[in-house]
């Protein structure tokens, strides 16, 4: 039994000895490990340090040789163009700013550069991206000048256009207050807009086809709209001064497509919210006027249209329309210029002017082209038996877009001989003619007492 107890603590001695050793065994290798990651720490450190080293010392060497390198450009620049070698010194010059962009001077020498060689849109663009980047207001009136100074050339030249307009006004839009910019606005419209003895008409709103067009009303009132932003903006006496003058053409003629009128209108009344000028109110009432005429004939467009001349004879009768003929009549008719007979297109407008004062009225049929229909009012007073005769004429659009055949018809009331029982009697009666026009002649077909119990027909 001893022997038994001898061989148990034995067994237990060992058991113990072996757990010892291993946990010496896990403690040795728990300490290599923690040295060895010491050991990768103290290396990666190292390799940190390393790198951030060679990076400032390559800024450090990048600041300086990038001044080094901007003025051996600007150098270059200098020496090429004075030998006249313009690619290279602009060559220079973009690659000094591409080291520095926010050198004035960079900016200053490539737009000279460029103003030398006649690029002046570009060095337009070379000083208004420096203006942009560094603010320097040096570099902005360079930009206001060479846009100026094409503007001067262009009226100089004759030819003041829209756009010489338009480089006015992105100065003003830059600088609202400066008196080149100011002066020339007013210049250009001189230019523009002012009548002369070879020209009395401005066709700037007009399409000769309405189909096509290609009047230059868009470009007119984006540039008025900018105007009015500029004052908006800056409220100066100067710039009401010149958005009042722009918003109104004084010219004896405007020619004007109704789709543009509807739309000047608008822009109109715009402004004059703000400005409540005379010239605009007195134009924005006359425009109203038109307006108000085309919608009155508005149905007797669509009827004549579709053949249904008969509805002429309703028209016709119509206090309304009676009223209107008397106003021409006796020189009563407000903005709505015109004698005899008066117009009305859906199409084209003109707008007079004259001694202040504004009218209206419509082209007629071969004053442009492709019209789509016109209503002629007859206003001549004519008075058949104590009564005053009414008309209307109406030339409908050309079926084959051609001149001829040209078709007219014309309905009215007047005194005429009717055959009554084989005798010809004068009487109030309607009359309703057919007139076709060819390169041979004119026919015509009249019916008598039309509508009435006596109607005939002659041919003449």
């Amino acid at each position: 039994m001893n022997e038994q107890l001898n061989n148990q603590n034995g067994d237990k001695q060992e058991a113990d000895f072996t757990a010892r050793s291993d946990r010496r065994d896990a403690e040795r290798a728990r300490k290599r490990e923690e040295r060895r990651k010491k050991v990768r720490r103290q290396k990666i450190a190292m390799a940190v340090s390393g790198v951030v080293i060679l990076i400032a010392a390559a800024a450090a060497v990048a600041m300086f040789m990038t001044p080094v390198k901007f003025s051996r450009n600007m150098a270059k620049g200098e020496k090429y163009a004075a030998q006249a070698d313009y690619a290279s010194a602009q060559e220079a010059y973009e690659k000094a700013l591409e080291l520095d962009d926010t050198s004035v001077k960079a900016y200053h020498s490539l737009a000279d550069l460029l103003t030398e060689q006649e690029k002046i849109s570009q060095a337009e663009s070379v000083v208004y991206a420096g203006w942009e980047k560094t603010g320097d207001e040096t570099l902005l009136h360079y930009y206001c000048t060479l846009v100026l100074n094409e503007a001067v050339t262009e009226i100089n030249d004759k030819n003041c256009t829209l756009d010489t307009v338009d480089r006015c006004l992105q100065v003003l839009e830059l600088d609202a207050a400066n008196e080149d910019a100011l002066s020339l606005m007013h210049t250009c419209y001189e230019r523009l807009f002012a009548a002369t003895e070879e020209e009395e008409v401005c066709t700037l709103f007009f399409d000769s086809d309405i189909e096509e067009d290609t009047c230059g009303y868009d470009d007119y009132e984006q540039l008025l709209r900018r105007i009015l932003a500029v004052y908006q903006a800056s409220s100066s006496d100067e710039i009401r001064e010149i958005l009042a003058q722009y918003a109104v053409i004084d010219m004896p003629q405007v020619r004007i497509t109704m789709t543009h009128a509807e739309q000047y209108a608008a822009v109109l009344s715009e402004i004059n919210e703000l400005l409540s000028d005379v010239q605009i109110t007195e134009t924005l009432a006359c425009l109203a006027r038109a307006q108000e005429i085309l919608d009155y004939f508005a149905q007797a467009f669509e009827e004549f249209a579709q053949g249904n001349y008969a509805y002429a004879r309703e028209l016709i009768a119509e206090e309304s329309y009676q009223e209107l003929r008397d106003q021409f009549i006796q020189g009563t008719s407000g903005y709505w210029k015109g004698s005899v007979y008066i117009p009305v297109s859906q199409e084209q407008l003109v707008l007079n002017r004259e001694e202040g004062e504004v009218t209206f009225s419509f082209l007629d049929y071969g004053e442009y082209d492709n019209p789509q229909g016109i209503i002629t009012v007859w206003g001549s007073k004519q008075e058949d038996d104590g009564v005053q005769r009414s008309g209307i004429s109406y030339e409908p659009a050309s079926e084959s877009g051609e001149e001829f055949p040209h078709w007219e018809y014309t309905v009215q009331y007047l005194y005429s001989n009717v055959k009554v029982d084989g005798v010809y009697v004068p009487q109030m009666n309607y009359r309703f003619d057919t007139k076709v026009t060819t390169e041979e002649g004119t026919t015509t077909t009249a019916v008598g007492d039309w509508g009435g119990e006596h109607e005939f027909e002659i041919d003449y």
